[in-house]
């Protein structure tokens, strides 16, 4: 390599490796039990899908065939290494298989191309300072108008963030989660 550098910070690490191990023993362990018991619950982490989903919601999601995914209905799917839970927003068959193109609800951009055997499961239900919040498939008009504002506005994405967090304070992170009991091309509204 010719007058090329490579700088050792962008040479991987043992930490590195280490911490790439845990990610994928993680993963590894939340699939599997996604797909033994039929269902995992996590924290939300990112801001990708607000104002649908925040950091610290408590996700509940169930392992269900990759038929029964609909336009609007949130997923969890594994993409380059890492999990995702954004909206299905159209799918279609390819070559013998099911395709799916997902979004986070603040992103302006579709995610790659998701192959039905990355589709882990469904978001089934959302806790939020410990209580039950509806996860809607067809968005009313004051979502759609923050999911436009949150994709058009960084600043108004972090004035809701912001004021995420502060409820989050007010009403303190210790509280308990309550009980939770040819082509066809199918586009979402």
């Amino acid at each position: 390599m010719t007058g090329a550098h490579i700088h050792s910070s962008a040479l991987p690490s043992k930490n590195d490796a280490r911490l790439d191990l845990a990610q994928e023993v993680r993963l590894n362990l939340a699939a599997d039990v996604l797909h033994h018991f039929g269902e995992v619950r996590f924290v939300a982490q990112g801001s990708s899908m607000i104002p649908s989903i925040y950091p610290g919601d408590l996700l509940t999601v169930r392992s269900e065939s990759i038929a029964d995914a609909r336009c609007g209905e949130v997923v969890l799917f594994l993409l380059g290494g890492r999990f995702f839970v954004h909206r299905v927003m159209r799918k279609w068959p390819e070559r013998n298989r099911i395709v799916f193109a997902t979004r986070g609800d603040a992103l302006t951009q579709e995610d790659p191309s998701v192959d039905g055997s990355q589709l882990l499961g469904r978001v089934t239900s959302i806790l939020r300072h410990g209580k039950q919040v509806k996860l809607a498939t067809r968005l009313n008009p004051w979502t759609k108008f923050l999911r436009w504002g949150v994709r058009t506005s960084d600043t108004f994405a972090k004035t809701l963030l912001a004021a995420h967090l502060l409820r989050t304070r007010i009403l303190g992170s210790t509280r308990q989660p309550a009980a939770t009991s040819g082509k066809q091309l199918q586009e979402c509204a």
